[in-house]
């Protein structure tokens, strides 16, 4: 426009005798100037680019079009179904059963009089078979584990023999209410910090039967049956609890993860014993009522989780797109 308007000027006052102009400076034409000068040319932007380091000819705040065009909405997000979230739930069932077993035992121990030797009998009878049939159907042999297998066994077994007057007497200048009190705390912290994983598959989704071994949760279950123990009357019957709960906890886990892996009819035989033997025990225990909140506790575990957890994955929302920071992909090199 500038151009144009000194044009007009100097036509009507005439040009000024022996002064020259100066070629003004070109200025950019734009798309709505064709209709006053022809022979402007139009000057486009380049087109915006998503890069932040390089200096384009658009304003700070400027959002293009094309900004959302690669947006990706749960990609990696998996769907889940209500079977197999019931499927997965036994696992959580099998530890809660495994733990009420757990306190059902020692109940019967100290306010009933039960005799502590038979469950460690056949704690240590049933533990037998189960040791040789995993031994059988395990896909790497090792004759050389057994030895060293029967070895660490009967080395457990004398040391909590010899320990167990020790153990009785761990707890003697302390409350039992205080007693009661850490052994709930510990059972706690053992449902929470227990390995719910089956172990039958790797990183990449291929079968393994590698068994995994939750140290935490173990240390927890063990620390929680000794401190019962100590509540109990003679030396006899702290050594058959502890050795009851060090096959229970440390021995039991594993059978079952194996099982699991190998075997899903056995698995889940061996599911139906323990619910029918923790409902049956805490029956004789606490009665209808210890019975009912089992039952309630199994059902919000097996049935009302999974459909919590299917009601709320509608409002998943995980938005992923280039400009998000790359995530390195690890591979195991064999």
């Amino acid at each position: 426009m500038s151009r144009g308007i000194q044009k007009l000027r100097s036509r009507a006052t005439g040009e000024w005798a022996g002064v020259q102009e100066e070629p003004l400076a070109e200025e950019p034409c734009f798309e709505d100037e064709d209709a006053v000068f022809p022979d402007c040319k139009p000057t486009t932007r380049p087109p915006w680019k998503k890069l932040l380091w390089v200096k384009q000819d658009y304003p700070d705040n400027y959002v293009d079009s094309s900004f959302l065009s690669q947006l990706r909405r749960n990609d990696n997000v998996a769907q889940y179904s209500f079977r197999s979230l019931f499927l997965d739930s036994s696992v959580i069932i099998m530890h809660l059963c495994t733990i009420v077993v757990f306190v059902v035992v020692f109940l019967g121990i100290f306010n009933h009089e039960w005799d502590p030797e038979f469950f460690a009998i056949i704690a240590s009878v049933l533990t037998v078979p189960g040791y040789f049939v995993y031994e059988k159907y395990k896909i790497h042999n090792d004759d050389k584990s057994r030895p060293s297998t029967i070895k660490g066994a009967l080395l457990i077994v004398f040391v909590l023999l010899a320990l167990s007057p020790v153990l009785k007497s761990l707890t003697r200048s302390t409350s039992s209410d205080s007693i009661w009190a850490i052994a709930c705390w510990l059972g706690l912290a053992n449902v929470c910090f227990h390995d719910y994983t089956d172990g039958t598959r790797t990183a990449s989704g291929t079968p393994s039967l590698k068994l995994t071994r939750p140290i935490l949760s173990t240390n927890l279950a063990m620390l929680a049956a000794i401190v019962l123990a100590s509540q109990l009357r003679t030396t006899m019957a702290v050594f058959c609890f502890v050795l009851f709960s060090v096959i229970l906890f440390g021995v039991f886990p594993m059978f079952t993860q194996w099982c699991r892996a190998t075997s899903r009819r056995g698995y889940w035989v061996l599911l139906s014993i323990l619910l029918i033997l923790s409902a049956s025990g805490l029956y004789v225990i606490g009665g209808l009522w210890a019975l009912g909140a089992w039952i309630g506790v199994k059902l919000f575990v097996s049935v009302g989780a999974p459909l919590w957890l299917l009601a709320l994955q509608k409002y998943k929302n995980d938005i992923q797109g280039p400009w998000d920071i790359a995530k390195p992909v690890i591979r195991n090199r064999p």
